[in-house]
C-alpha cells in the first residue's frame, strides 16, 4: 500500500509517495498558490500523475498550517488567509474518490516523529518546532491531542508578563519571544544596531557563529533566548508530564543550541524545589532533538491516513 502525501507551506507545497512502512518512494515540491481553485487543481493533477505510476495508492494525507477541524476543514490556514474555511478533505475526496486526511503541520511532525523518528516507542511526548513562529504537537497515550476546537499545540500564542495594554497584544506572545525569527534574530538586530539600519540575518547559523567568535551582544541575546525556550519547556513538562519533548526547526540541528538548551533546562529544574525533587526521582522527561527534518510533514501526513484506515 502507498499513500500520496502533501505538506502545504506558505511558499512551497511538498509532495511525495510514501510506503506503509515509512519509506519515501519519491518526493518533490511546487510553489504554493494562494487561491482555492488553483490549489485544488494542482493537488488533483499531482495525485492523478502519481496514480499512473503507483496504482496502489490508498489515500491522501495532507499536512497544512493552521487549525484543522475533525472533518478536515481549514478553520485557519496559516499565511493562506484567502482559504480560511476551505473544506480541504471533502473537496479533494470528491475530486479523487480517495480517503483524505488533513493534519495541522506541527501535529503531522509529532505523528511522524512517533512513527519513524525521535519519539519512536513513546506514548506521551511533545514536539516543539521553532522557526518564524512556534508550533507544537501534543501526543497523549499514543494519540495526537487537538483540543476542543483543533487549536491545541499553539505554543506561540501564550502571553508573557509585562504585556502592553493597548494595541495588538499578540506582539507580547511567545511567538515574538521564543521563535527563531522574531524572538532571536530580531532581538539581536535591535541590540546590535539600536539607532542604525537593521542588518538582515537569514537564519540562526550566522548568530551562532558570532557567539562562538566572542561577540558579546550576540552572546547576551543568545543566553536570554535559550532561557526563554527552556522556560517554555519547563512549563510544558509541568502541564503535560511527557516522556520527552522533541525540539525541531532548523536551529535544533545546532549542537551548541541543543547543548545550551539542555544545560539551561537542567539548571532551572535544579533551582525549582518541587521540580528538582521530581527530577531526583527520575520523573522529568528528556529534551530530545526532532530528527526527521524536512520530511516530517510528508511522513506524518501519510501515517495519519494509515492510522485512520485501521
Amino acid at each position: 500500500m502507498t499513500i500520496f502525501a502533501f505538506d502545504i507551506g506558505g511558499t512551497f507545497t511538498k509532495y511525495g509517495v510514501i510506503s506503509d512502512d515509512g519509506k519515501i518512494l519519491e518526493k518533490s515540491k511546487i510553489p504554493t498558490v494562494h487561491n482555492e481553485e488553483d490549489l485544488l487543481k494542482n493537488l488533483l493533477g499531482l495525485v492523478n500523475e502519481a496514480n499512473r505510476k503507483y496504482p496502489d495508492i490508498k489515500g491522501i494525507g495532507i499536512s497544512a498550517p493552521g487549525i484543522v477541524s475533525d472533518e478536515g476543514r481549514m478553520i485557519t490556514f496559516g499565511a493562506l488567509k484567502k482559504m480560511y474555511g476551505l473544506p480541504l478533505a471533502e473537496s479533494l475526496n470528491v475530486l479523487t474518490s480517495l480517503p483524505v486526511t488533513v493534519e495541522n503541520d506541527a501535529n503531522a511532525v509529532a505523528i511522524a516523529e512517533g512513527w519513524q523518528g525521535g519519539a519512536k516507542g513513546l506514548k506521551n511526548y511533545i514536539v516543539m518546532a521553532l522557526g518564524t513562529g512556534i508550533g507544537g504537537g501534543i501526543v497523549i497515550n499514543g494519540q495526537v491531542y487537538t483540543g476542543a476546537h483543533g487549536g491545541a499545540g499553539e505554543f506561540g500564542w501564550p502571553l508573557y508578563h509585562g504585556i502592553y495594554r493597548r494595541g495588538n497584544i499578540e506582539f507580547q506572545s511567545e511567538n515574538f519571544r521564543s521563535s527563531v525569527v522574531s524572538g532571536l534574530l530580531t532581538r539581536y538586530q535591535a541590540l546590535a544596531n539600536p539607532m542604525g539600519e537593521k542588518e538582515f540575518l537569514e537564519d540562526a547559523v550566522i548568530l551562532i557563529e558570532r557567539v562562538k567568535s566572542g561577540d558579546q551582544k550576540a552572546a547576551a541575546v543568545w543566553q536570554d533566548y535559550i532561557e526563554d525556550v527552556a522556560i517554555n519547556l519547563i512549563n510544558l513538562m509541568a502541564i503535560f508530564d511527557p516522556e520527552a519533548i522533541l525540539v525541531g526547526g532548523g536551529i535544533s540541528e545546532s549542537d551548541i543550541f541543543m547543548r545550551d538548551l539542555r544545560n539551561k533546562f537542567m539548571r532551572l529544574i535544579k533551582s525549582h524545589e518541587s521540580l528538582n525533587r521530581i527530577n531526583e526521582m527520575g520523573l522529568i522527561g528528556e529534551i530530545r532533538r526532532a530528527i526527521l527534518g524536512n520530511d516530517a510533514g510528508l511522513l506524518g501526513a501519510a501515517y495519519s491516513v494509515i492510522q485512520k484506515s485501521g
